[in-house]
């Protein structure tokens, strides 16, 4: 029972110790969202590509929950999700894209909480739709809400 409870105790002291190690000699993981514009599924887009487009010709559109939009949206984003009344959040996303009659948007970009966020899709989907007529593209960001955040820590 000693000699358990001593491995016990060693063994994640040996591991610390590595882990520490690891960390000084080769530093910090890369949290980076990888993204080769080559692969993407049709109507995704690479944040780089995103920053290299007028960014005042953009609208960002939230489809995470109203809850985490608020909390860290990104600045002047639209939220049009699928968990609530989609009418009234379509509506200010009209509202938002031509409300004062000018439309200097030409891109609509949605995100959600990752990569594989089937929200994001389906709102882009929707969102597709009514900007066909309005001659506006809908790409979703791949990658999500990380990759604006990995954006942020750097």
């Amino acid at each position: 029972m000693k000699n358990f409870l001593l491995s016990c105790l060693v063994l994640p002291s040996f591991t610390a110790v590595a882990a520490f190690v690891t960390w000084k000699v080769v530093g910090p993981p890369d949290r980076s969202v990888s993204c080769n514009p080559e692969v993407l599924p049709e109507h995704h887009v690479c944040l780089k590509t995103v920053r290299e487009w007028p960014q005042e010709e953009v609208l960002w559109v939230d489809a995470r929950p109203r809850k985490l939009w608020e909390q860290d949206g990104v600045e002047n984003s639209v939220l049009v999700n699928d968990q609530e009344d989609w009418v009234d959040l379509e509506m200010e996303f009209m509202t938002r894209a031509f409300g004062d009659g000018t439309n200097t948007l030409k891109t609509v970009v949605v995100y959600c909480d990752q990569s594989g966020c089937s929200s994001s899709k389906y709102v882009a989907d929707r969102l597709r739709v009514v900007a066909t007529d309005l001659d506006l593209k809908v790409f979703v960001l791949e990658g999500g809400v990380k990759a604006l955040r990995a954006e942020a820590a750097r």
